[in-house]
């Protein structure tokens, strides 16, 4: 095969493969897809020489498309191989929904998952994506049931509007549960529990530090309290209140000969006697740990299937073993999955917690931030993150760089065709058109394609200023350098759904831009720009985006819109309204 013939069909799979992957070709990716097109490869690579030629072209080609921007190779994808992206994506979310793996040992009515948020701050779009929304979507696959459960073991972090929050965030999504657990309602199981280990020699009182503990396992020596307070006597005392906080723990006896030194006598209570619990105040003082309190849920709730991070092996491990210690053997099937790493968005609750201390955010519905209260509220779909949820899957590779891009696009297919259109015209400059007719009317589709939803409609009267008939509207300066472009041509530009215009001069000293009416019938390739029309038929409007507000005025149609509404501001992106107090209407920005 001649080698230009070889790099063309490499560029093909190399832009699609850094379209589908946010801009980033994969080498391994594209000669796979190489090898299936033209399997005769498979055995030239066999000679050294052939293999240097075609790996040579492979990764030339693959550094050039990895060079250009994500919207470079959109367009060259589309121009050299007819490949748009609405087509990638509509194969991929074909694929994804259909492809998402069946349950192991799963059958109908029989599987029971669980979601289990802590109470620490707002839901965030990655406990969202594989904890939260595929457990829900298995538990419907199957007709199975769905826990919603709250970890609230740890009173030094929780809060309790953290409580509504987490079920505000669910319900907004529309993954609904068949059972509500707060694992505060069970310290007096956790109690009981806790006293057949000690009848049954598994657990004792430890009054090491945490350092000193260290130092014990690292020497593979045991505790001093190992033998010496493992009996009832000693965990009523903690329940008494002997001892403070921080000065004792409930640990499980393991094995010192265990290589893993996390699975060594791990902890399964200690004492919190500083904080009050927002749900049970003071009432108890000994509180258990993850580890403890999440096999116990499991085991009496009949979780049949968990889907949880990878990173959770050790947990899973120590889990085990207190299962052991009671004597349990629970019939879970452990599904794990990668990391999800957002790139460029404050996503750790720790982190949002000290930027809204410092004043650096405005609340957790910032709309910097991939909390679902912030997407829901700029206008990112609920159906779109659904889409997003099953296009990740359950993978265990992990997602370190993972942009809003492809959310974006799901988000956009799924507005397209209910989003409201809109003209907002940031940061405006006046454009003043000599038109030959008495009146004109502006028409525009609320929703195209979708007759139904109707139109927006303006009669617009002009004025006479210095002897001439003339029309003043509000355009943006983004369009400025669109404008003196088509000037220095002599083209057209078309103001949508009104007329065509010749811009006749440009005065940045006045904010004034003067053009003549050419026409109103609708031309093929003229560039289109949105417009407000001066005067009555401007509403001020602001528009929150994460580099800042942005102040315009939109349509005087745009009254009719309610909060919460969606919205497309035509060649500027989507949104949501957040409030339309009438005089003046706030947007929250989503995307382009």
């Amino acid at each position: 095969m001649q080698t230009r013939d070889l790099r063309g069909i490499v560029l093909k799979y190399a832009l699609r493969n850094a379209v589908e992957h946010d801009g980033r070709a994969d080498k391994k990716a594209v000669v796979n897809k190489l090898f299936i097109e033209i399997p005769e490869l498979k055995q030239k690579i066999k000679d050294r020489a052939e293999r240097q030629r075609i790996m040579g072209v492979v990764e030339d080609v693959i550094n050039y498309v990895n060079s250009l921007s994500y919207e470079e190779q959109v367009r060259l994808l589309e121009e050299k191989f007819g490949i748009t992206l609405k087509m990638i994506e509509e194969e991929k979310a074909a694929k994804t929904r259909e492809g998402l793996p069946e349950l192991p040992h799963a059958g109908k009515g029989k599987v029971v998952t669980r979601f289990a948020p802590a109470p620490t701050g707002a839901l965030h779009l990655g406990q969202i994506l594989r904890a939260a929304y595929l457990s829900w979507y298995y538990a419907r696959r199957y007709d199975g049931k769905f826990i919603l459960r709250i970890e609230d073991t740890d009173p030094r972090r929780i809060k309790r509007i953290y409580y509504d929050w987490i079920q505000e965030d669910l319900r907004s999504l529309g993954l609904e549960w068949d059972e509500l657990i707060y694992e505060s309602d069970h310290f007096e199981m956790y109690y009981e529990l806790t006293y057949k280990l000690f009848e049954k020699g598994k657990a004792y009182v430890c009054l090491c530090s945490s350092e000193e503990f260290k130092k014990n396992v690292a020497r593979k020596k045991a505790c001093e309290h190992r033998d010496k307070m493992d009996s009832v006597d000693h965990w009523e005392d903690m329940l008494r209140g002997k001892y403070r906080e921080g000065q004792a723990v409930v640990r499980l006896k393991t094995d010192f000969s265990l290589r893993n030194p996390a699975l060594i006598d791990p902890p399964l209570l200690r004492i919190i006697d500083t904080v009050p619990h927002p749900r049970t105040g003071y009432k108890y003082r000994v509180y258990p740990l993850y580890n403890y309190a999440c096999i116990i849920e499991d085991y009496t709730s009949g979780v049949t299937h968990v889907l949880r991070a990878k990173e959770h092996e050790t947990n899973r491990a120590i889990q085990k073993m207190i299962a052991d210690a009671f004597g349990w053997r629970p019939n879970i099937e452990y599904i794990e999955y990668g990391m999800i790493i957002f790139k460029d968005v404050p996503a750790h609750k720790r982190h949002i917690r000290s930027a809204l201390r410092n004043k650096e955010i405005g609340g957790w519905d910032d709309i910097r931030l991939v909390t679902i209260r912030s997407l829901i509220r700029k206008g990112i779909h609920p159906e779109a993150i659904k889409m997003l949820a099953e296009h990740v899957s359950l993978t265990k590779h992990d997602i370190k760089e993972m942009s809003l891009v492809t959310l974006y696009k799901f988000n956009a297919r799924v507005l397209s065709k209910i989003a409201k259109r809109i003209f907002f015209v940031d940061d405006p400059i006046m454009l003043r058109v000599r038109v030959r007719d008495k009146m004109l009317i502006g028409r525009n589709p609320w929703i195209p394609g979708v007759e139904e939803a109707g139109y927006r409609e303006y009669i617009l009267y002009p004025k006479e200023v210095d002897g001439e008939k003339v029309l003043d509207l509000y355009i943006s300066k983004r369009d400025l350098e669109l404008i003196q472009k088509i000037r220095n041509s002599g083209g057209i530009i078309r103001l949508k759904g009104l007329m065509n215009i010749k811009i006749r001069d440009v005065d940045l000293s006045k904010d004034l831009i003067y053009a003549e009416q050419v026409g109103i019938e609708t031309l093929k390739d003229v560039e289109k720009i949105h417009w407000v029309p001066v005067g009555d038929l401007a509403i001020k409007a602001f528009v929150e985006t994460p580099t800042g507000v942005r102040e315009g005025y939109v349509e005087f149609l745009a009254q009719l819109l309610r909060n919460g509404d969606y919205v497309q501001m035509e060649r500027y992106g989507f949104g949501r309204v957040i409030r339309n107090e009438g005089e003046v209407i706030y947007i929250a920005f989503a995307h382009e």
